[in-house]
């Protein structure tokens, strides 16, 4: 039986919908059309925005093309890119959501202990989205001090205002890995965070987006970041500074959120800024992001 399994959204690289479960990989799109049953979306982007019953239909598909041996082949997320292909406004960002993490640049800032009382809120533009296995750029001659954030990222699943905390979680279709690749000398040249955080490919998200169903994730939950098999990062979500519901109130305050937007909610200790001497990427360097539940992250910094 296979109507309790996990399973996950992705995107194949032909740009098709498609689902991972029992390290195998689904392709919606001809599962449909191989065993005539319906599927109104094509894309991530599409299933969000068609609701709880189209989201119903593609699960059932799911199944029964496992059951079935359709449109299966072994897991390897090489085959898929980012999950949501785009993004369609910039992807929203928490700083300085973990007191460790505040701590350890603020004693690199000489800025006291840096835990904010109210989210730090800023943004990185849309050009910055990568996939599983993409190289992250180097961009020689713009930065030297490229940073690893490893990150959960939180996808919206339906269009509010003013949302209140008791109702946030209603509001998430899912979650992800995600990577908030930092330049550390632009983020401090130019005194704020945007343009240190917005260079192209410095958002890897995926492979795969893990529907919530409504449900608030365990604050047991780990998330764990290495770089080239070294962990370096390692903390549960309770430690988060602001949980996720104030992070969905306080960003719906006034401002619309919509299906399909993606909220980055902040990074633990272990960055490479943080360290003494500082431990910033190096061309090859291999990054992993982890998050019990959803699959890992891997991407590269490019050699040139």
């Amino acid at each position: 039986m296979l109507d309790n399994i996990a399973f996950h959204y992705a995107k194949l690289k032909n740009g098709h919908l498609a689902a991972v479960a029992n390290q195998q990989i689904v392709g919606l799109v001809e599962a449909a059309s191989r065993l005539g049953m319906p599927l109104r979306a094509t894309s991530l982007h599409e299933l969000i925005a068609a609701g709880a019953p189209a989201q119903a239909e593609a699960k059932a598909l799911v199944y029964a093309a496992l059951e079935q041996r359709v449109a299966c082949t072994d897991y390897d997320s090489r085959r898929l890119q980012t999950p949501l292909g785009q993004v369609k406004r910039n992807i929203f960002c928490i700083g300085k959501n973990y007191a460790e993490h505040a701590a350890e640049i603020a004693a690199k800032l000489d800025t006291g202990t840096g835990v904010p009382e109210h989210p730090v809120v800023f943004t990185k533009a849309t050009n910055t989205l990568i996939g599983p296995h993409e190289e992250i750029p180097l961009h020689a001659g713009v930065t030297e001090k490229i940073d690893y954030e490893g990150e959960l990222a939180i996808v919206i699943g339906q269009r509010g205002r003013d949302i209140a905390p008791a109702q946030a979680w209603q509001y998430v279709f899912g979650y992800s890995c995600f990577n908030d690749v930092s330049a550390r000398d632009l983020q401090h040249r130019h005194m704020q965070w945007h343009l240190g955080k917005s260079l192209d490919g410095f958002a890897p998200m995926g492979p795969v987006v893990t529907p919530t169903y409504g449900q608030p994730l365990a604050g047991d939950i780990e998330l764990t970041c290495a770089v080239n098999g070294e962990v370096r990062q390692r903390a549960t979500l309770d430690l988060m500074v602001f949980d996720v519901p104030t992070i969905i109130a306080t960003l719906s305050r006034g401002i619309t959120l919509e299906p399909g937007d993606v909220i980055a909610t902040g990074t633990p200790a272990g960055v490479g800024m943080g360290f003494t001497p500082s431990k910033f990427l190096q061309p090859g360097d291999m990054v992993e992001v982890s998050i019990d539940g959803t699959l890992p992250l891997e991407n590269c910094l490019a050699r040139e």
